[in-house]
């Protein structure tokens, strides 16, 4: 049988020691904002005792702790009724270290009972043991019985405020608990309920474990990992890190206050616990941030917790919701506060490990951007380590570290490139990783924040995709990815969009070559002017650019395609650009005359169908595209020409250029579509170039400040009539008479006409002058009309009269060029003067009136003879 402790004499030296006058140790029992503070403690006792089991069990007048612990000793007994002294060697607490955790019963007793083995007493005045008769039927074990007996507090206000609190004790009481596995709790106003923890080890320092209450009704799952540590105390200590686990996933906790065995008022601000023998205030109310043991311990624990990230990593179990828990808010560990190197030794964790969760996966969290599909990045490709993200173990994707990762904007993304790709289009030479889809701004912004600004890591928006794709790229992925960046791009139509206002950019994908050509080709959507540049596919083929049958058939693709309005091929589209774009640069000896002929029948068919805009457009181009073949006038050199410098090969024309080297003819195979040749700007006749008058018959020549000029009945002394050089300088019969009947004589206007110059705009001080057009100089220059002797003589030697009767009778350009008039050709004649002479006279009266009085100055003169 246990021998007692000699309470008399323990009685006697704490009497020596704290003197007779107890009332100052009354402050032992309101240690704790919440008088029920000493449940925690006598819990922490019982596991201190190596208790299993521990019960609470209330009556009106007392509460009962019994545990199957070790009995108590001497030791324990001189702990209990002392103050500074304890029973828990070693325990860095002010709470062991001075005895004075058990003092909080007194909040509610003044004679607590203890029955133990071979101990049995109660304690009066906090330190005066004194023996109790033994109870009849003690169970094994010890039994601690507090009266209700506090001179301050009711009976019935102790039975109601530890029946409350005995109802709110969580399964997490027990958490860091190495010995008790069963705490229950019953009596009086008490919900009758067991607390239940089990433990299975995992690895050498970690334990999986569960927690329940009410018979599993509350249950929890923790993973807990421990360190023993060496020099901080008279024996090893415990420091501890504990996750909670739902449905096997870790998971971050709420409130998470530092733990000393129970919760302290020391908020972590992380999403887990963390345990360890800190030092506390006595009321456990304030931590000493800067105590050395405080700080070595929160240095073990931030090397534990890089060890934990890494198991659980190897686990599969490090999710983005463990990211989340992590001290991750820069704000919230600053320098030098206490929990800092927990801040520290995961950013470097981080950045230099693979630790973080890459690719697509369930984390709890789904994507806010993207469509589902499993279509998307696989990032279990890569060799474990430095070199790439490990594989997968549990958690889909597996992890990187930060120089491998992206962060996507989107989960879209994820779907769209797999690590390949991304490494691809970053430039990066190697494979690039997504970390894990759940990690957005929306979803996570703590972490995603955390990722860019401490850890380093580039977000890739769906912008940045799009201006980052080459033709080189695009042009190595399989049709089915080409449909998929097709669906990706639909659903991101600010990357496709017209511009809309002034100020708006058009989206950077209408001029990416993102569309694939049946050829395996790819080209930009649109072409510089934004016009449509590629076509969709339509019931035949089509030498126009289209897009691959195989993605454009895709329902996924088609609705990208019918945003941007592509259409179906048309011939006034082939014309414009595939026909005509063939011809630029093309040599005439590299035509193909079969091909030719294809091509101008489908200019033909393009210019009947077009409306009025679309004909213009096609006139436009033809007219700058050598497309047709010319033949040279002099030389006969074929050679592609522009339409418009062509001329229809007529009798009369053929008269009128013949030998002119600037004179070109449509090629003589045309003949089929001479009207269609027409069409296209091919001229049928000589061409007059000439201002048009307004409807007064003006021609406007100069519109200036100070200077206006124009001319009259509309005449241009600015007119040219094409080949009109060359013809009269290299006259024959038949070409003279085309000059003189079909180009002059209907262009009477443009010979010779009134220009009137004024300088106001209203031309109501104007002054007139006859001027002579450059096709009137060259007229009268070159000897071209046949005379009666069938030479060719100038305008100004022959008169009308002189004309073959074929020439038409024209008074009006005869004078203009200044032909003989029948009087006149008399008179010169006659009087043996030149016709030209006599013309000049008749135009210049002044002339006339100075030779007169020249006449009769000479007449007057002495010696003269008669006039005449």
């Amino acid at each position: 049988m246990a021998v007692s402790a000699d309470y008399e004499k323990i009685r006697d030296e704490n009497i020596a020691r704290y003197g007779w006058d107890t009332a100052v140790l009354d402050l032992l029992g309101q240690l704790y904002s919440e008088r029920t503070h000493f449940i925690f403690e006598l819990i922490q006792n019982a596991e201190d005792a190596g208790a299993t089991e521990l019960a609470f069990e209330l009556f009106d007048d007392r509460l009962e702790v019994r545990h199957d612990g070790r009995p108590f000793t001497e030791a324990d007994v001189r702990g209990v009724c002392g103050v500074g002294k304890s029973g828990k060697s070693g325990d860095l607490t002010q709470i062991g270290k001075f005895g004075i955790g058990f003092k909080s019963v007194y909040a509610y007793t003044r004679t607590p009972r203890i029955y133990s083995a071979g101990e049995h007493f109660r304690i009066e005045n906090y330190v005066r043991p004194f023996p109790e008769a033994p109870l009849d039927k003690m169970a094994a074990g010890t039994l601690f019985v507090f009266p209700f007996d506090h001179d301050t507090v009711s009976p019935a206000v102790c039975s109601q405020e530890i029946s409350a609190a005995l109802n709110a004790l969580a399964p997490g009481i027990v958490l860091f608990l190495t010995n008790t596995e069963r705490l229950r709790v019953l009596g009086a106003g008490v919900v009758d309920a067991v607390i239940e923890r089990g433990a299975e080890s995992r690895t050498g320092s970690s334990r999986h474990v569960t927690l329940s209450k009410d018979r599993g009704h509350q249950r929890e799952e923790w993973l807990v990992w421990h360190r023993l540590l060496e020099g901080l105390g008279d024996g090893p200590q415990r420091i501890e890190i504990g996750f909670r686990v739902e449905a096997g996933r870790v998971v971050a906790s709420g409130s998470c206050p530092l733990t000393v065995y129970f919760p302290t008022e020391k908020e972590t601000f992380l999403g887990f616990l963390i345990q360890g023998p800190y030092r506390t205030t006595p009321a456990r109310d304030n931590v000493p941030e800067h105590d050395p043991s405080n700080q070595a311990l929160v240095r073990e624990t931030a090397a534990l917790l890089t060890d934990v990230l890494r198991e659980l990593r190897d686990d599969g179990l490090l999710t983005v919701d463990v990211l989340t828990a992590l001290p991750i808010e820069a704000a919230r560990f600053q320098p030098a506060s206490m929990f800092r190197p927990l801040f520290d030794a995961v950013r470097e964790a981080l950045g230099r490990e693979p630790l973080i969760p890459v690719g697509r996966g369930d984390d709890g969290a789904e994507g806010d951007d993207g469509a589902e599909g499993d279509d998307g990045a696989e990032g279990d490709d890569g060799a474990e380590g430095d070199d790439g993200a490990e594989g997968d173990d549990g958690a889909e994707g597996g992890y990187g570290a930060a120089a491998e990762l992206k962060l996507a904007q989107g989960a879209d993304l994820h779907e769209l490139l797999d690590s390949e790709q991304l490494g691809a289009l970053c430039g990066a030479g190697r494979p690039v990783w997504f970390a894990r889809d759940a990690i957005t701004e929306n979803l996570t912004p703590g972490l995603w924040r955390y990722l860019r600004e401490e850890i380093g890591l580039e977000e890739v928006t769906p912008e940045d995709v799009v201006c980052r794709l080459t033709r080189d790229f695009l042009q190595a992925q399989s049709d089915e990815w080409i449909t998929r960046l097709y669906a990706f791009l639909f659903r991101h139509s600010a990357l496709w969009r017209a511009s809309r206002s002034a100020g708006e950019q058009a989206g950077p994908a209408r001029t990416k070559p993102v569309i694939r050509l049946e050829d395996g080709s790819h080209v930009a959507p649109f072409d510089a002017q934004d016009r449509p540049a590629v076509y969709l596919p339509g019931p035949a083929a089509s030498s126009l650019p289209t897009v691959r049958r195989a993605v454009a058939d895709s329902v996924a693709a088609r609705p990208f395609l019918d945003a941007l309005d592509l259409a179906e091929p048309d011939v006034i589209a082939e014309v414009l650009q595939v026909i005509l774009p063939r011809y630029r640069g093309l040599d005439f000896g590299e035509l193909d005359p079969v091909q030719h002929d294809a091509d101008l029948e489908c200019v033909v068919r393009a210019l009947d169908e077009a409306g009025t805009g679309q004909r213009q457009e096609l006139l436009e181009q033809l007219s700058e595209t050598d497309f047709l073949i010319g033949e040279n006038a002099a030389t006969g050199e074929q050679r592609l020409m522009r339409p418009p410098r062509l001329y229809q090969r007529t009798k009369d024309l053929e008269v009128y250029f013949d030998g002119n080297p600037g004179a070109w003819f449509a090629g003589d195979g045309y003949g089929p579509w001479l009207v269609q040749l027409r069409g296209m700007g091919v001229r049928p006749s000589v061409e007059v170039r000439a201002r048009t008058p307004n409807q007064h018959g003006y021609v406007v020549i100069a519109v200036e400040f100070g200077r206006n000029e124009r001319g009259l009945d509309g005449f241009d002394p600015g007119a040219q009539i094409d080949g009109l050089d060359f013809a009269l300088s290299h006259p024959s019969h038949a070409r003279s008479e085309y000059v003189w009947n079909v180009l002059l004589a209907p262009n009477r206007r443009l010979v010779a006409g009134v220009v009137e110059t004024s300088v106001l705009q209203s031309f109501s001080d104007s002054r007139q002058e006859t001027v002579r057009s450059a096709i009137a100089v060259a007229a009268e220059r070159e000897a071209w009309l046949p005379g009666r002797d069938e030479t060719f003589r100038r305008p100004g030697e022959l008169s009308l009269d002189d004309l073959p009767p074929t020439y038409t009778r024209d008074d009006g350009l005869a004078h203009a060029l200044h032909m003989l008039q029948p009087v006149v050709a008399d008179a010169a004649r006659q009087l043996g003067i030149p016709p030209e002479v006599l013309w000049g006279l008749a135009a210049h009266p002044d002339l006339v009136a100075m030779i007169e009085r020249e006449l009769a100055a000479r007449a007057a003169a002495p010696g003269a003879g008669p006039a005449g």
